[in-house]
């Protein structure tokens, strides 16, 4: 099992469906419920109120992505007398979930074993749709289907991790390897080191590049080992801020917004790091974050800036890798980093790109970089595009031999 647990582990069971119209349409839907007799196996036979919810409408765009905080009802009308049985709705406030949605969204709801919901739609055809498809399946109809993870053994993924994260899941931080000690034996107290450092320390634990048969397999274990070592580091120091108490609320959501904005910035720098060391590893040339036209930093260059600026080296002699831990929309911003060069690429642990967006990107002279173990998520024509971390790697030692 992998350090991050299994499925299972986070959810209990779900259900799922595509939004009609006495769901999300204004005009038809003013009962706030879904004939949701099916959720029954995870929501019990009971009538039960005020179940704590986080409502999401998760988009292809992170700032347009909406959350609340609210509660749904369990309620049943028994028509035993007319020989139809127990009739279960849950019933929900107004959300964003609801409320941007449309019909043929995708719906699903989710109980977590600490008995609170999730209550999730997104844009049919959206990339957050195929995300969705990786945890629940793609078989989404009008009619409500139930989904029992208790036995769904499928161990938690990079790509899984990273979807339940987006939908609010908390990854565990009590792995079945405790890596506190050996960083406390290592910095000499639990604090957070430099992000470089503790790279470096994730590899010194992970295995060094030629413990792996390939690249894409290295950044990989190096990425979950450092992610691992991070969440039980943050755990415990959450802990220990969290036992000198907070004095308001204001004082809790400054605290919050510091995990989360520490979360994205380690994950970025953290991936550029063990990318890095394999460059180093291969004996290739690079400049990292180099500035070039309108003061863009791509973040790799081969072999240098200073062959990029040498106006009579070949142009086709060069190359850049963005890299962005995901990207959806954000992709674009890698277009404009490094002018001289026609075909570029980028690295990025994001699953399940949509066909449309791939589509833009070959458009865009942009191709993607992706561990192979990520691969499978995409389409076949997809996969003929993609290139993974080694084939990458190919391409710069052939243009620097």
């Amino acid at each position: 099992m992998s350090d991050f647990g299994k499925l299972n582990d986070y959810i209990v069971g779900a259900a799922v469906k595509r939004l009609t119209a006495v769901e999300c349409d204004p005009e038809r839907s003013n009962g706030h419920e879904i004939n949701a007799g099916k959720m029954k196996f995870f929501l019990g036979a009971d009538a039960r109120q005020d179940i704590p919810t986080h409502f999401i409408r998760l988009t292809d765009d992170p700032e347009d992505t909406t959350t609340l905080e609210s509660t749904c009802s369990w309620w049943f009308r028994d028509r035993t007398n007319q020989g139809k049985g127990k009739e279960y709705r849950l019933y929900y406030k107004n959300n964003p979930a609801i409320d941007f949605a449309e019909i043929g969204d995708p719906l699903i709801v989710a109980m977590k074993h600490d008995q609170t919901l999730i209550f999730i739609t997104s844009p049919k055809g959206s990339q957050s749709e195929l995300e969705l498809y990786e945890i629940f399946g793609d078989e989404f109809t009008e009619s409500l289907k139930a989904l029992d993870f208790s036995d769904n053994e499928e161990t938690m993924s990079s790509t899984k991790r990273f979807i339940l994260e987006e939908l609010g899941f908390e990854i565990k931080s009590d792995f079945e390897k405790n890596y506190l000690e050996e960083i406390i034996k290592k910095f000499g107290s639990l604090t957070f080191p430099n992000t470089k450092a503790f790279s470096d320390f994730a590899r010194d634990v992970g295995g060094s590049l030629k413990d792996f048969s390939s690249a894409d397999e290295a950044i990989i274990k190096w990425w979950d080992t450092e992610e691992a070592m991070f969440r039980q580091l943050e755990g415990a120091l959450i802990k220990e801020r969290l036992s000198q108490g907070l004095n308001s609320v204001e004082e809790f959501l400054q605290f919050s917004q510091s995990i989360i904005q520490r979360r994205s910035s380690r994950a970025g720098h953290a991936l550029e790091n063990h990318l890095s060391n394999i460059f180093d590893a291969s004996k290739i040339s690079y400049s990292w974050g180099a500035i070039t036209e309108n003061k863009k930093r791509p973040d790799f260059l081969f072999p240098s800036i200073t062959h990029y600026s040498n106006t009579v080296f070949p142009s086709e002699k060069l190359n850049m890798l963005g890299v962005k831990t995901t990207c959806k929309d954000r992709w674009r911003q890698v277009l404009t980093e490094a002018n001289k060069i026609t075909h570029k690429h980028l690295f990025t642990l994001q699953p399940k790109i949509s066909p449309n967006q791939t589509e833009e990107m070959i458009a865009s002279n942009l191709r993607l970089v992706i561990p192979k173990s990520i691969h499978s998520t995409y389409t076949e024509k997809q996969r003929e595009w993609l290139l993974d971390f080694d084939s990458f790697l190919n391409i710069v030692k052939k243009n620097q031999a």
